[in-house]
């Protein structure tokens, strides 16, 4: 089995990926984010998704809840454009071309790139073991970002309460939640972990598991199928648990 995978992560990156994300995903986790969302999530709710990528998860949030309130983050310009063309129909989506971090001012943001297409790796860390996990996605250019902390975009929004936090952010989610004092108002946080260094001075999930668990937050589940982490849903305690899973 592992010959046959590392034959499909080399010649065909695409389809490694699919089959990670939806078969593996279904023979061994039994919770999918979006059902989740779609049983659990209010339909008047405020969301703030952090690392929109191409767009995807913008536009399910667009078309499942169109009462809600949406706000979304891109700071990476060929992706922000994709993403812009995509929601221009919603009248929810509120698109940035910002990205979260624990200062606010501008970065470098180190370029991802498989055969020429960004994929999802971009990131305010300079790259480290992920060079070696997925030697496919290079790192061979930067582009300066505009960044902002979270209370600081809560603030320029006049953003009181977050029903779901999405993060997507390759290594920083723990530093953007640790430099913030608004954690208390947000109900729930979705957001990618590590368990290797994939980038430089990252903190792994073992320690921002540990900082969400004394901000309050359960984790409601776990999803860690790949080598190198997962993402994971933490649910502030505070909040009436009304949850049902898949």
């Amino acid at each position: 089995m592992d010959k046959i995978k590392n034959f499909v992560y080399k010649n065909n990156i695409n389809l490694y990926i699919f089959l990670k994300k939806y078969v593996q995903k279904k023979l061994n986790f039994p919770v999918d984010i979006d059902i989740f969302l779609l049983k659990n999530l209010e339909k008047n709710s405020v969301i703030v998704e952090a690392g929109a990528a191409n767009g995807n998860d913008t536009v399910f949030f667009g078309e499942n809840f169109p009462k809600s309130k949406i706000y979304s983050l891109e700071p990476m310009s060929s992706l922000y454009e994709v993403t812009s063309k995509k929601v221009k129909q919603f009248e929810n989506i509120e698109l940035f071309k910002l990205a979260f971090s624990d200062i606010d001012g501008k970065l470098d943001l180190n370029l991802a790139e498989n055969e020429d297409q960004p994929w999802g790796s971009s990131s305010l860390l300079e790259p480290k073991l992920h060079l070696e996990i997925h030697p496919g996605i290079k790192f061979n250019d930067k582009e300066t970002v505009e960044v902002v902390k979270l209370d600081t975009f809560l603030k320029m929004n006049e953003i009181t309460s977050i029903n779901l936090l999405w993060l997507d952010l390759q290594g920083v989610e723990p530093d953007v939640l640790m430099a913030s004092t608004n954690l208390s108002k947000i109900e729930f946080i979705y957001s990618e972990v590590s368990v290797l260094e994939n980038y430089e001075n990252q903190i792994l999930y073992k320690d921002y598991k540990n900082f969400m668990i004394e901000k309050g937050f359960t984790v409601h589940f776990e999803d860690i199928r790949w080598e190198d982490g997962g993402n994971v849903l933490f649910k502030n305690k505070s909040f009436v648990d009304n949850t049902k899973n898949t």
